[in-house]
């Protein structure tokens, strides 16, 4: 929520104002609705993300073949969910998901 975001932007300032260290960051992504959320995590990008966490580092090609679907297709998905950050390169070009867990919270009542 608004409220809890901003309760802990306050803590983390007070916490820098005392000479505190810094707290590990947390990783947040937020959307408008949960029909914009389960557009952008579709379930071949959810199969995508698994399969890439647990197989490792690798191509766009070789997911693709692993996945048995179409190069472009598995190209846009990579492009998408790196520009969300849940997807990253290596130098060497590979992709991987540095995550071990997503943790979606959804709201029932305004």
């Amino acid at each position: 929520s608004v409220e809890q975001l901003e309760e802990e932007a306050i803590a983390a300032f007070k916490s820098v104002e005392a000479g505190l260290p810094g707290v590990e960051p947390v990783h947040r992504l937020y959307f408008t609705d949960q029909n914009t959320l389960f557009s952008a995590l579709s379930p071949k990008r959810w199969e995508l993300l698994r399969f890439l966490r647990n197989g490792g580092p690798m191509s766009i090609k070789k997911l693709a073949g692993e996945l048995k679907r179409d190069y472009k297709n598995v190209y846009d998905d990579v492009k998408h969910l790196s520009r969300l950050d849940l997807i990253q390169k290596q130098e060497d070009e590979a992709f991987y998901v540095p995550w071990d867990e997503i943790t979606i919270q959804l709201a029932l009542a305004a």
